[in-house]
């Protein structure tokens, strides 16, 4: 459904031009659920931007293809875009009391996007807001349709960024760390949520997360993020059994163990490069307990393993 073509995505700063995105592929199936994973800063939120068409001005694409089926959203003028995003494409993004606009109404804010999609009048639009409220649990629907989001409590403005995310029956939903800001039980209720709104409209999700708890729960594939490139992409299960490239492995040993007692957590040593001064050869070499002299010298390419896996680290040369 979306192939995404090494993807180069800019920034303008006052030092110059820098790289965020370095040549980011990957793609996502119909009907599956792709993680994209890694820590902050390692470009996971400027990935789902750029397929949005919602970079800031300060950013452009410079290289690359994303096809969504079959057509390159890049080469698309704004009124293209706008007919795509919301429609076919949703998004749900990662602070809800930011992304939703303060001055109007909740009902009126997901109105505007069916009115601007579909065929119904203003009555039948205000109809299907209130029904899409209370598909994503929203109780008294009728009365928070005329509410503000300040009135509502973070849990709630999240399933009401769901609503209008899933409003116009979107094949690809984008949803940008959506559980972040929520205590663990509204997360998983939101998780549940999610689930059942896919199986129902065989709905295609790529979640981005830094919490490998929901990747375990949610994702078929997962795709690891270092330093604006893709490190690894494998399925879930082989992702959590057999995880190919170091960073992946740091990740994963960096998560609290309940069975075994841990005197101290692994940690990850070093910091992440900044993306105006990468070093020449690998990005995570400076961080590797496994690096050797050609890590420091030659970027590796992605290598694709014999069992579906993708790794950008020298080991698999």
């Amino acid at each position: 459904m979306l192939e995404i073509k090494n993807l180069q995505t800019r920034f303008r700063t006052d030092n110059g031009e820098i790289t965020v995105l370095d040549g980011v592929s990957f793609q996502i199936n119909k009907g599956e659920t792709i993680g994209v994973v890694g820590e902050s800063g390692c470009g996971k939120s400027v990935t789902s931007l750029s397929i949005m068409g919602l970079l800031p001005r300060t950013a452009r694409i410079t290289g690359g293809e994303i096809l969504y089926n079959g057509e390159n959203l890049v080469a698309f003028s704004k009124d293209q875009m706008r007919k795509v995003r919301g429609k076919e494409i949703a998004m749900i993004f990662q602070e809800p009391m930011t992304s939703l606009n303060p001055v109007y109404t909740i009902g009126a804010q997901i109105m505007e996007l069916v009115l601007n999609h579909t065929s119904m009048n203003k009555k039948q639009a205000k109809e299907h807001a209130i029904q899409m409220l209370k598909l994503v649990g929203i109780p008294r629907a009728e009365e928070i349709v005329d509410e503000y989001p300040h009135q509502l409590s973070g849990g709630m403005r999240q399933r009401v960024m769901i609503a209008m995310a899933m409003s116009c029956s979107p094949s690809l939903l984008v949803a940008d760390e959506p559980t972040t800001a929520l205590d663990v039980t509204i997360q998983a209720q939101i998780l549940d949520l999610m689930r059942e709104l896919q199986q129902k409209s065989e709905m295609t999700i790529m979640l981005i997360t830094h919490d490998l708890g929901v990747v375990a729960e949610m994702c078929d594939r997962v795709v690891v993020m270092y330093a604006g490139q893709v490190v690894e992409e494998a399925e879930v299960e082989k992702l959590f059994a057999t995880p190919k490239h170091p960073y992946t492995v740091g990740l994963l040993g960096s998560i609290p163990d309940m069975d075994t007692e841990q005197e101290y957590l692994f940690t990850i040593g070093g910091t992440v490069p900044s993306p105006g001064q990468m070093p020449p050869g690998c990005r995570f070499a400076e961080r590797c307990q496994k690096a050797f002299d050609k890590c420091y010298e030659q970027a590796p390419p992605l290598f694709d393993l014999n069992d579906g896996t993708k790794s950008r680290c020298w080991l698999y040369e």
